[in-house]
């Protein structure tokens, strides 16, 4: 489910990007975005809200596992008014189970989804800037998983800024200090991933994993490419390299485009 491209990118909820937001790029790239992501899902494309332009991240607006949902209270003010659609489009139109984290801990539990990494096997929640630690009980409760808190620091939006996964036992992540740290802090080689592949491009390391295939980021590093198109030979999977340079300007990446369902 990814939504339709807003008239403008907002960037209040960015990190450290200066640089300008082509706005006919960013459509063009988007819908080369979709067409990727339509060749291993079908998809189902929400109206954007104009007048929320970070709501095109979709993804931190809900964390789903099966018919079960969760709608996240945004770590960001800006960004708050934006699950309203979310849940009502997955609850009466789906009719999924649907928990409003704003409901609970006083309202003070703080998620984005983007913090969020649901392997099959494990719910890895990221303890950053926007999700605290009352939000991983209410991802436990709600979606009846155990949600394992990952600590990090560094210069990274989100969890999924550095860690994404490939199949049941295979993370990406990225080479240096801070994907040593997480994947260390997610106990991974511990858990059974037991292939981890390490990117020397940061960016290159946030994947959609879906249905056979791999959406990828075509980030200009040829290493990176590389090796994610020997992964995902070695694998079986189809992969699909798309280009997503504007929205990363505002700290996105392909996973936050979209939310996965299997329902």
């Amino acid at each position: 489910v990814p939504k339709t491209f807003p008239d403008a990118i907002s960037k209040f909820a960015t990190l450290s990007s200066d640089d300008g937001i082509d706005l006919k790029n960013s459509m063009r790239q988007h819908e080369k975005y979709l067409d990727g992501l339509r060749k291993f899902v079908p998809t189902l494309c929400l109206p954007s809200i104009d007048d929320l332009p970070d709501s095109l991240f979709v993804e931190d607006t809900v964390v789903a596992i099966g018919n079960r949902a969760v709608i996240t209270n945004p770590g960001h003010p800006s960004r708050r008014g934006e699950v309203d659609s979310i849940r009502q489009f997955l609850a009466e139109q789906l009719g999924m189970n649907v928990t409003d984290m704003r409901d609970y801990s006083h309202g003070q539990a703080y998620c984005d989804g983007g913090d969020v990494l649901y392997t099959s096997r494990h719910l890895f929640v990221g303890l950053s800037e926007r999700t605290n630690i009352e939000a991983v009980k209410v991802l436990q409760d709600a979606l009846e998983i155990d949600a394992i808190p990952v600590r990090f620091e560094g210069n990274a939006l989100h969890l999924k800024s550095v860690v994404t996964h490939v199949d049941s036992t295979t993370l990406l992540a990225p080479d240096g200090s801070l994907g040593d740290d997480i994947l260390s802090t997610m106990e991974a080689k511990e858990r059974g991933y037991s292939d981890i592949v390490r990117l020397p491009n940061m960016l290159a390391c946030n994947v959609v994993s879906v249905n056979g295939g791999i959406l990828a980021q075509d980030v200009g590093c040829h290493k990176s490419k590389a090796i994610l198109e020997d992964v995902a030979l070695e694998r079986g999977l189809d992969i699909e390299f798309v280009t997503c340079s504007e929205v990363a300007k505002a700290d996105g990446a392909l996973t936050c485009l979209s939310v996965l369902l299997n329902i």
